[in-house]
């Protein structure tokens, strides 16, 4: 694959999802930018739910492995028709579309805003010698907020900043926006710009990183949440109009219709702030806007697909995604209901490749440990490190497809039973030999032959930068200083595109 492919298909205007199906850690060491790391260990899953079209193109970076090769075998299974492989490898150094990190889109992005839209700073030195007293507010969902913040800041996620504009001037003082680094409360800055605040207010520039590399400490467990209310309907209708964003209404008895109209669209529910990507009826995913901003190409796998947004009261958090979403070229429509749309049942696979694999009760997974066999666990890292079977150990099916084959069967244990299906169909054609299938179940097996211990070095977590939220100072420094360093990085057609489309709904 060339370096400037993806900025080619994105200019070209066409439907397309580029996919890297290599695990976690391995996409975040060094990846393709405007790839969406779906790892071949949750691929089944993940795909079905981002890219539920089977006749959507997709594109699937090979990385000439015996994983991706499998992975484009299991697409092909799976019933994805229109499937492109592109051979490619990882190159020398860093640029031209190869960038290191998680969430890359919505960050070189927000550097990008950070460079075209001017707003005021305040960095942890000047707020102690200036500024102290001043209102602080962290931008990110309250969850984040909770686990640790800068000392005396409130909760006031991004999504709910057009529902506060007038508390927020009624303060009388300078409001202080601020994250764990940098993107967010630049998004939070340039969202009160963009909608006409006319307070003062300015970034706290690093956030909580920078708080700490100034030797500072941060809080944990506050609960301070910045009185909220939704802003009228004619205010968020003045934003819509403003941002040339359409948006209309429905009832939940129109909700069906207009979803089987709107087949293919990309639907999200952005009404609930704390929500992480939940299914919900009719193909709707629930996501909070502050991280759909955050995590876009981890929540969009289709480009060049229309967007619509769901939302309830005054529809002031649909209009905050709309308004970035626009931003970043995606076309954007909100419509607003007049009820909560409903969880879905737990999504399963449609398609489950057949196998003369036994399906393991928990007695039967007992005797097979008693006999000493060989258990290999393909849950993720996390769920093994908290509880897992003694005897058993973690492997990861990258790395199982990339090695040679154990000399003896192997049993395997699975969070589902479709997991476990997929997984060995894929090992078996692999000359690994497969005996039996556990599905795993909280509760079923005893106590006393459950451990936990944490899993060394998992390829299915990252570990860039991973302790700069955990005292690791340097991680913290080299964490700022490679957000800044994203706009360079990217393809120059890129970068064009979105100032052009930022330009487009500030005019």
């Amino acid at each position: 694959m060339s370096r400037g492919y993806f900025a080619a298909l994105y200019e070209a205007g066409v439907p397309f999802a580029l996919i890297d199906t290599r695990e976690r850690r391995e996409h975040v060491d060094g990846h393709w930018f405007g790839s969406t790391n779906m790892p071949l260990s949750s691929l089944a899953r993940t795909i079905t739910r981002l890219v539920p079209d089977r006749g959507f193109p997709v594109h699937l970076l090979d990385w000439q492995d015996r994983a991706s090769g499998a992975a484009a075998t299991l697409l092909s299974q799976l019933g994805y028709q229109q499937l492109t492989i592109h051979q490619t490898s990882r190159p020398a150094t860093f640029g031209n579309g190869f960038v290191k990190g998680e969430y890359v889109w919505s960050k070189a992005f927000g550097e990008v805003v950070a460079h075209g839209v001017d707003f005021p700073e305040v960095t942890p030195d000047s707020y102690m010698r200036h500024h102290q007293g001043a209102p602080l507010f962290d931008v990110r969902p309250t969850a984040e907020y909770r686990q640790f913040t800068i000392p005396t800041s409130q909760s006031l996620p991004n999504s709910l900043l057009l529902a506060n504009l007038t508390a927020l001037r009624n303060t009388g003082k300078t409001a202080l926006l601020h994250c764990a680094g940098r993107t967010r409360s630049i998004i939070g800055a340039c969202t009160l710009k963009a909608a006409g605040y006319d307070g003062p207010f300015a970034v706290f520039r690093g956030g909580t990183q920078a708080w700490q590399l100034a030797g500072y400490d941060r809080e944990h467990g506050a609960d301070r949440r910045f009185a909220t209310k939704d802003r009228g309907d004619d205010d968020v209708r003045g934003f819509l109009e403003r941002w040339r964003i359409t948006s209309h209404e429905l009832t939940s008895g129109q909700l069906a219709d207009f979803t089987a109209a709107h087949e293919g669209h990309l639907l999200f529910d952005v009404s609930d702030d704390s929500a992480t990507g939940q299914v919900l009826v009719h193909g709707i995913t629930r996501i909070s806007g502050t991280n759909l901003i955050q995590q876009t190409d981890q929540s969009i796998a289709r480009y060049h697909v229309p967007v619509v947004l769901f939302d309830h009261g005054s529809a002031s958090r649909a209009a905050f995604a709309a308004f970035w979403l626009t931003a970043m070229g995606f076309g954007v429509q909100i419509v607003r209901l007049g009820a909560h749309v409903p969880q879905a049942p737990d999504p399963h696979f449609e398609t489950r490749p057949n196998t003369a694999i036994p399906i393991l009760s928990a007695g039967r997974m007992i005797e097979r440990r008693q006999q000493q066999a060989t258990l290999i666990d393909l849950r993720s890292s996390a769920a093994h490190a908290a509880q897992h079977l003694a005897g058993s150990a973690w492997r990861n099916i990258s790395l199982m497809l990339n090695g040679a084959p154990d000399d003896r069967p192997v049993t395997l244990i699975c969070g589902k039973t479709e997991d476990g299906c997929l997984a060995a169909e894929l090992l078996t054609g692999h000359g690994w030999r497969v005996e039996g299938i556990y599905p795993w179940q909280d509760g079923d097996l005893p106590p006393s032959l459950l451990h936990s211990e944490p899993v060394d070095s998992p390829v299915d977590r990252s570990a860039l930068f991973a302790g700069r939220h955990h005292g690791n100072l340097q991680d913290a420094r080299d964490y700022l200083a490679w957000e800044e360093a994203l706009p360079a990085q990217i393809d120059p057609l890129l970068h064009r595109m979105w100032h052009d489309h930022l330009a487009r709904v500030l005019a």
